[in-house]
């Protein structure tokens, strides 16, 4: 073919896709096509180089580029999918704080006095600190308001100090946030009064004699620092991990640091932000010469009848921002949220706060289809989408406070978290955008000034980043690209490849082309087992791209599981003493209990699930060796198993759910208890609570009341974080039948041992009156007396994927790490999965991070399911990895689904399910007869109202019906 000609063909080609890709708002359209084009080309060029590294392959982009000065778009991709946005989302806070606030707005924080003063200074009394939300405060701030105290003529407090921090409500962290994120300044507590981000900075450096040094910045006694850190002659290296037990003002310190290393850096962050600042203010008082007695504590209040002393304000909104958004502050962009719920709902929440950005977006002509729960952008439950980033970006300009917004936004190449990035290119200095970025995530949205003086608002989100470089390098693709426009020139040997098709293309296209589903995006692959290769793709649809996939992680832990360990492996339980028996019925010593991770123990009560070992037939077989005492302690060894009680990504707030559970080596009943409540006999009782197993390990404090008969029914369970105390507030009719909630328990090896000494002394096997329950490891000395086993791992595995237990799967990884790799942690588990992985054929360029998919840190595509699913059907023991599958319409967790369609009794299937994530994978036959492999997987914005069930359940019955 002539090259010119070839050359004029494809242009036309693109001029076509153009065309028919090209979406326009209700903006007027202009530009020559010529520019357009070329933007396009240039776009789709780069955008298929992804598709071809393993390493970029799986992301996936929402990208707008719109020309505000003629008021269209240049380019869209994807752009009315939702995106998880990280920080990008301060834009929405910023923009409603100053649309709401305005620019000048300044937070105050006021001393009240609660009681009298007299002539001589002396407040008689107790005085107040009283916060309303200062995200900035400082302890300089806390010195100024002391100092102005003092200028008042205050000299002495006679009573307590206050703190009052009722301007917000009480929950401290954001809707979705990590557990593991909490030790991070990045990730502090809010309050209504909070000082220095409610952080202090660790400072950690080499010791002269072994030890590393720590400093505290502001020094506190609020906060425990445990130290292990030791220090490495001859080495300039630092290997420093920072833990903070949940719920505890405590800090421990591991790893080493050289001692030629430079100092390491971190702000951590503090429980209880309100006495905190109340710490430091009582400091800053005595400072000042101002006497406060020595028995006197800060302890919190809320402020009603009192007298208003002195008033501090912080510096403006309009500087505040710049901060915020230069840095990407995560507890500026919070507090100012609450803020917002305050001044504007009169309520200071994460809830009331959103509200306030949501009316700001349908002011601004926002196409709905988002969500907004925090202001930082921390949670992954926030959802928005490229065009309605832009949107907004375009409203900013008509507004009087737009240039603000803009001198808060990081310069590239100049400053904030742009400083480094696009140095040396056309876009330096002319570009500011708001940065994010997070596991996976990674954006940026803001402005730029074309080449033609117009001035582009753009958004770029994407998700499924397995390498962040990628994400980066696309982004600022994206700007200079953009910065270029209209002076483009074509792509050097791009030609657009024709759009796909497939077998099934004309059944399943138009249901995922509905525009329902617009805003999700949906992987799926489907392919027979039984044919050649060229032909055995039967679908795709965004096939690599990394999605969460939920539950469907189980399907690799249990075929890695039954591959290394073996379909007969069995767990056990070994017991031991520090002696052999006496004979006279009495163990002179300690009695030892060992677990390596046997998830079936339990009590013979509702909560047995599965035959396996129960804590009654460890009573038994200790009564048939005619034991009748022990003098010495009963230890629990779960030293199998590393220490890490949640898997990394779990959110705070499911900690109260049963299916999240605590994992231990030693563990009973899934790590669970029941609490069960009816109403107490009467009007005015207390509900009526018992406890499964009955157990002195759970303490309860009973608040419920029982009322009269037709009233509503208000239980509330909540439990002291971290802790096994719960308390139960609420009505109970008098004439309802009651109710029942499994919790999980804190501390399960402990659990397992109270509930054991608990049943032996029932049964008449006495303990010393000080005998104790204790964590600790059986001697090498110690005699083994017998070992209890599971059943075999087969049965497990299908228990596990048939009730998608996340218990079960989490004590199996680390089983698998600990026998394969020597330590039971998940980590290890994890490296022998994608070890299994790779010997079923599938690539392992896909995150995973623990066993169960209750993370939102996992990241897999369809294609690495279906190839694994591939890979186990020719395994001997693919067939009892099918088997453990729900199977449709009859039993696990697709018992009650598909019924009366081709799959009912067909479709075996591994199923998954989060807030806005769907996922189903496995086998299902055509009325042929072909066995088929597919995964499917849903991420997106899902409305109230939307079934992402449906959709699952159009696609595979059209695979099991057809022909």
């Amino acid at each position: 073919m002539n090259l010119s000609f070839k050359r004029v063909c494809t242009w036309l080609l693109m001029l076509v896709m153009v065309l028919s890709v090209w979406t326009v708002p209700a903006h007027a359209q202009s530009g020559t096509i010529a520019a357009h084009s070329s933007l396009q080309a240039n776009m789709e060029k780069y955008l298929s180089g992804l598709k071809l590294d393993e390493n970029s392959m799986g992301l996936h982009a929402g990208i707008a580029i719109y020309d505000m000065t003629d008021q269209t778009y240049l380019y869209q991709h994807q752009a009315n999918r939702s995106f998880i946005p990280a920080s990008t989302l301060k834009l929405f806070t910023t923009i409603t704080a100053l649309d709401r606030l305005g620019p000048s707005y300044q937070w105050k924080t006021e001393v009240h006095v609660l009681g009298s003063m007299s002539a001589d200074g002396a407040v008689n009394g107790n005085l107040v600190l009283k916060g309303y939300g200062d995200p900035t405060l400082t302890v300089d701030d806390l010195k100024g308001i002391a100092v102005a105290l003092k200028q008042k003529g205050i000299k002495k407090v006679n009573g307590n100090l206050f703190v009052d921090e009722s301007y917000f409500d009480s929950q401290r962290l954001g809707m979705g946030w990590m557990w593991d994120d909490e030790p991070y300044g990045y990730s502090a507590q809010l309050s209504g009064l909070a000082v220095e981000k409610n952080s202090v900075e660790l400072t950690i450096a080499p010791g002269p004699a072994g030890a590393a040094v720590v400093n505290m910045q502001p020094a506190t006694t609020m906060l425990k620092i445990n130290n292990q850190i030791t220090t490495v002659a001859n080495s300039t290296e630092r290997n420093i991990t920072i833990d903070r037990p949940r719920g505890k003002n405590e800090m421990i310190l591991t790893g080493t640091i050289g001692a030629q290393a430079k100092p390491y850096l971190q702000d951590v962050t503090m429980e209880d932000p309100a006495l905190f600042v109340g710490e430091l203010w009582k400091k800053e008082l005595t400072a000042q010469g101002i006497a406060v007695q020595a028995q006197s504590s800060v302890k919190k209040t809320v402020v009603s009848k009192s007298s208003l002393l002195h008033t501090h304000l912080s510096k403006p909104l309009s500087e505040m921002i710049v901060e915020l958004n230069k840095d990407s502050d995560n507890f500026y962009a919070d507090m100012l949220l609450k803020t917002l719920g305050a001044t504007q709902k009169g309520q200071g929440s994460f809830s009331a706060g959103s509200e306030v950005v949501s009316d700001m977006l349908q002011r601004a002509g926002v196409p709905e289809g988002y969500r907004v729960v925090d202001g930082s952008g921390l949670s992954r439950f926030n959802w928005i989408t490229a065009e309605q980033m832009v949107t907004l970006l375009d409203f900013v300009q008509k507004q009087s406070y737009r240039d603000v917004l803009e001198a808060s936004l990081p310069i590239a190449g100049v400053d904030g978290t742009l400083a480094s990035r696009m140095k040396g290119t056309i876009a330096e200095k002319k570009a500011i955008a708001k940065t994010g970025s997070m596991g996976g995530v990674n954006a940026l949205s803001g402005y730029v000034t074309a080449q033609n003086g117009h001035k582009l608002a753009y958004s770029i989100m994407t998700n499924g980043v397995y390498k962040s470089k990628y994400a980066r390098d696309l982004q600022d693709f994206v700007v200079v690209l953009a910065t270029t426009y209209p002076e483009l020139g074509a792509p050097e040997g791009y030609i657009p490849e024709a759009p796909k098709t497939y077998l099934l293309s004309n059944q399943l296209d138009p249901i995922l082309d509905q525009k329902e589903w617009e805003n999700l995006t949906i992987g799926l692959v489907v392919k027979a087992l039984d044919e050649p290769s060229e032909s055995a793709v039967w679908y795709e649809r965004d096939a690599d791209t990394l999605l969460t996939p939920a539950a469907n992680v189980k399907l690799l832990t249990g075929a890695a599981a039954l591959q290394q360990l073996g379909t007969e492996h069995v767990f056990k339980t070994e017991l031991y003493t520090d002696v052999a028996q006496s004979g006279d019925g009495t163990i002179n010593g300690n009695l030892f209990v060992k677990g390596y991770g046997d998830p079936t123990i339990h009590t013979e009560d509702a909560l047995k699930v599965q035959e396996g070992v129960s804590i009654e037939q460890i009573v038994e077989y200790l009564k048939e060796q005619q034991i009748q005492q022990i003098t010495g302690n009963l230890i629990l060894d779960e030293s199998v198993f590393d220490q890490q009680r949640l898997g990394l990504g779990w959110t705070w707030d499911d900690e109260n759910e049963a299916f999240n559970p605590r994992i231990g080596a030693l563990s009973l009943n899934r790590g669970l208890v029941t609490l069960a409540y009816k109403p107490g006999e009467q009007i005015g009782d207390q509900v009526s609570v018992a406890i499964y197993p009955n157990t002195s390990f759970i303490e309860i404090k009973n608040e419920a009341k029982t009322v009269e008969a037709g009233s509503t029914a208000a239980i509330a369970i909540e439990r002291d974080r971290a802790t096994n105390q719960f308390t139960i507030t609420g009505t109970l009719p008098l004439e309802h039948e009651g109710g029942a909630k499994q919790v999980p328990v804190e501390d399960p090896a402990l659990y397992f041992g109270t509930v054991l000494k608990e049943k032996m002394e029932s049964e008449g096997i006495r303990f010393s009156a000080s005998s104790q329950i204790m964590i600790g490891t059986v001697p090498v000395t110690a005699v083994k007396w017998t070992e209890f086993t599971s059943l075999p791992l087969q049965e497990i595995v299908d228990y596990m994927s048939k009730n998608s237990d996340n218990n079960y799967a989490e004590m199996v990884l680390k089983s698998i790490g600990a026998a394969k790799k020597g330590t039971g942690s998940a980590d290890s588990g994890i490296q022998a999965v994608l070890e299994t992985v790779q010997t079923l054929g599938s690539k392992t360029n896909f995150d995973m991070v623990d066993g169960s998919g209750l993370t939102r840190y996992n990241l897999i595509s369809p294609r690495h399911f279906v190839s694994v699913l591939e890979g186990l059907n020719k395994q001997p023991f693919g067939p009892v990895i099918e088997e453990s599958m729900s199977l449709a319409g009859e039993e696990g967790t697709l018992e009650h689904r598909f019924l009366d369609t081709d799959a009912e009794g067909n479709l075996r299937g591994v199923t998954g399910a989060l807030t806005d994530v769907s996922s189903l994978s496995g086998y299902v036959r055509t009325q042929n007869g072909e066995k088929l492999a597919f995964s499917l997987i849903i991420n997106g914005y899902t409305p109230p109202g939307m079934d992402l069930n449906e959709l699952e359940e159009q696609i595979v019955s059209i695979l099991a019906a057809h022909e």
